[in-house]
């Protein structure tokens, strides 16, 4: 071989080994089919389909393409081959071997392999691509077509009053076509009311992105085609794009059959009854919290009968928290004050069924009293088409992000995939925490899990007994718990469902609140009574006792059989004195004492009772800190009632240990009011038998008691005494570990009593 030779046969090996480097090392699957089998195969390729090196070797095309896919690709290559011309790109489903079906985009040619013909492919994966564009394409049908379906007008208009967006609805209203509109040959001020749209768009301009102002059903009107001034409720918003507007949307409702009924029901109560009785929205007359007169469509809606409507009010068909919300606008509007013109409500049918509505009240005159006429108009569906429009991202961003209630989509694998900034306030984790990563149960507590995920189940099975509105324990990134109010539907079309989100937590509270002052109240009065209508009898029981003593000398028998009655009389009173000093006013009588020596002295006239039983005294008191303003007699109680608890829980013997201590500038929280002070903490804790979970949680409740011979009202009149004095009493304990109270006073009552009058001034 001579020297040229030589080199070029050096070049051809050097330039074959950089084209396998390229291949090997290329992003792009690369594979090489002949005779009905894979010949060579790329390591991107074999990455693409989940396939380790040498796994296709023996593999063709009908191993790894969709079966309906196969002939059509073979059929390709056979063209090919024979010179027939072909598109030089096609997309074909592969199938990985995990089963996972991927788009893949070919390019194919001719090569000269070995003594025939070969097929080589360069494959590009565009699954996720493919799937991005049919994912935007049906959101914008779909969006488009909740637009163009809704009975409302929809008008999107720039900020010169040219429409980008003009619905089915608003031809039919304003009698101009959407071509005319989208032409920009007419602007939105051609048929508004003079100067109107400068009026709404001032209002708009007080907003912001992060706080945009929201006109929501306004009365006003506009110039329909033929020059007719009409009337429309118009709710408004601006479009932002960073921090500048750049678009206006506008929902309006022509009001003209509204303004024709109310027109009507003046003129004659024959007409009314007519037209009302005909109705195809539901019409109702509400007077003294009763529906006084309903027409068939509204009872259509609810199922009742008139006569069983008669006697019943929002609360019977309403969720209890939203009735009173309805209850309380009733009221208010009979008085002329201003409350909302129009508004929905959620209302339970009597076959349990929820549906929405919205309603327009107004104050009539009914069997010379006065009273609301109510219409009502079945919303469900629209509702439905409302949550199914935040399926839109992008949509869903402009008219939710803003609002006040916390709203998240879910998927159908549990996934949240978007929130809103209320949803992100509510459970403490931000946006990207959340979308797309976190399934919806991570934000529940445990014990509603089971039930949730059991409706998200239902739901997406077409079961029709889902609720849609319900209450579930929220935990947030803390892993507090909130009480919340849910709204849930299925985004039609769609496997998602949209979920609105309301705490209900403080008003949850207050309810339990005002229940168990109710109760405590009705048991107060109870017990007082109980513990006067006893003392006298006992009083005299007691006396004629004595006197069977003084006139006979009695039997060694008779003797013990009367001094067991005295006990049980002195066990009744001591009970009788702890009712009425638990029923006493919440009023004390500050004066300065010496913590210590109320301590010393409670404790010196149970030194013989702690030497018999076995019990040591541990004490470690502040000496520095020692004088409190407080009611005396109740502190001594308070402390006395402790201590008495300590020894019983240790009959075996123990160690009783009390310590006192200065805490400054502690943050008191009482019902309705916090203050600062500096407070003066009592500690008592006993080595005893300690209590379960159980027991905790009910030792602070009158009459509740685990001792065989408790009265059950020690800790009680514990914790009444804590809170006159502004203070607070925290236990820990645990079954056979022991127990420890510590109670916490303000140093200075006056600081309590001021924080409590300021509060009630404010409520007033």
């Amino acid at each position: 071989m001579g020297p040229v030779a030589a080199k070029d046969s050096s070049t051809k090996k050097i330039s074959k080994a950089i084209f396998q480097s390229m291949v090997e090392k290329a992003s792009a699957g690369i594979f090489v089919y002949q005779g009905g089998s894979f010949f060579y195969v790329n390591p991107a390729f074999r990455r693409n389909l989940g396939y380790r090196a040498g796994e296709l070797d023996d593999k063709s095309l009908r191993d790894v393409v969709r079966p309906d896919a196969v002939d059509e690709l073979e059929e390709r290559y056979a063209k090919l081959i024979r010179g027939e011309e072909i598109p030089s790109r096609s997309d074909v489903v592969f199938v990985t071997k995990f089963g996972v079906e991927r788009i893949i985009s070919l390019s194919i040619s001719v090569i000269t392999l070995g003594c025939g013909p070969a097929i080589l492919n360069v494959a590009r994966d565009i699954t996720e691509r493919r799937q991005m564009v049919e994912a935007v394409e049906s959101y914008s049908q779909f969006l488009k077509g909740l637009i163009e379906n809704s009975s409302d007008a929809i008008i999107a208009s720039d900020l010169q009053g040219h429409a980008l967006v003009f619905n089915k609805a608003a031809e039919e209203i304003t009698g101009f076509k959407a071509e005319e509109m989208l032409s920009k040959t007419i602007n939105i001020d051609d048929f508004m009311g003079k100067g109107e749209r400068r009026r709404i768009l001032k209002l708009l301009d007080k907003g912001s992105a992060e706080k945009p102002y929201r006109l929501v059903a306004e009365e006003t009107s506009l110039y329909i085609k033929d020059g007719t001034l009409i009337p429309i409720s118009l709710s408004a918003s601006y479009v932002y794009q960073g921090d500048n507007p750049i678009a206006g949307i506008s929902i309006f409702r022509d009001l003209r059959p509204l303004k024709e009924v109310q027109e009507r029901l003046k003129s004659s109560e024959k007409k009314y009854r007519i037209l009302v009785e005909k109705a195809n929205d539901g019409i109702f007359v509400y007077q003294d919290h009763r529906f006084k007169y309903t027409n068939p469509k509204f009872r259509e809606f609810v199922g009742y009968t008139s006569e069983e409507l008669s006697t019943m009010g929002f609360r019977d068909i309403m969720r209890t928290e939203i009735a009173e919300l309805i209850e309380s606008r009733y009221d208010k509007r009979i008085k002329g004050e201003k409350v909302p013109e129009q508004y929905e409500i959620a209302l339970r049918s009597k076959d349990g069924e929820w549906k929405a509505f919205e309603i327009t009240p107004s104050i009539i005159e009914y069997e010379k009293n006065p009273a609301t006429q109510n219409i009502i108009r079945d919303i469900t569906q629209k509702r439905n088409q409302q949550k199914a429009l935040r399926a839109s991202e992008t949509k869903y961003r402009t008219t939710v992000e803003h609002t006040g209630t916390a709203i998240m989509l879910l998927e159908e694998n549990r996934i949240i995939s978007l929130v809103n900034k209320q949803m992100e306030k509510l459970t403490g984790y931000s946006r990207d925490e959340m979308e797309g990563k976190m399934p919806f149960t991570e934000i529940v507590h445990p014990g509603d899990i089971d039930r949730m995920v059991g409706y998200h189940k239902a739901r997406r099975e077409g079961k029709k007994d889902v609720p849609s509105e319900y209450e579930f324990r929220l935990l947030d990134k803390h892993r507090a718990i909130k009480d919340s109010f849910l709204t849930i539907g299925l985004i039609p079309g769609t496997r998602q469902s949209i979920v609105s989100i309301i705490d209900v937590t403080e008003k949850k509270n207050m309810e339990r609140e005002l229940e168990k002052s109710r109760k405590m109240a009705i048991l107060g009065e109870m017990s007082a009574h109980v513990a006067h209508e006893v003392r006298n009898p006992l009083q005299k029981i007691k006396t004629g006792i004595e006197l069977l003593r003084n006139l006979h000398p009695l039997e060694e028998r008779q003797t013990k059989i009367l001094e067991g009655v005295t006990s049980g009389i002195d066990t009744l009173e001591k009970f009788v004195t702890q009712i009425l000093d638990w029923t006493r006013s919440g009023k004390i009588k500050p004066k300065a004492y010496s913590i210590s020596n109320i301590i010393d002295g409670l404790l010196f006239n149970r030194t013989d009772h702690c030497i018999a039983q076995g019990i040591g005294i541990r004490t470690s008191l502040d000496p520095e800190h020692d004088t409190l303003i407080v009611d005396g007699i109740q502190i001594r109680q308070l402390i006395e009632n402790l201590i008495e608890n300590a020894l019983d829980a240790m009959p075996e013997g123990g160690t009783l240990g009390i310590s006192t201590s200065h805490v400054k500038s502690h943050v008191f929280r009482s019902v309705g009011f916090e203050f600062v002070a500096d407070a003066l903490e009592i500690c008592i804790e006993d080595t005893g038998c300690g209590m379960d979970e159980e027991v905790l949680q009910q030792i602070f409740q009158p009459f509740f008691t685990s001792k065989t011979k408790g009265t059950g009202l020690g800790l009680a009149l514990v914790q009444k005494i804590v809170t006159m004095h502004h203070g607070e009493v925290e236990v820990s304990s645990r079954a056979g570990d022991g127990s420890r109270f510590i109670v916490r006073i303000p140093v200075d009552q006056t600081i309590g009593e001021k924080a409590k009058s300021l509060t009630l001034k404010d409520q007033i």
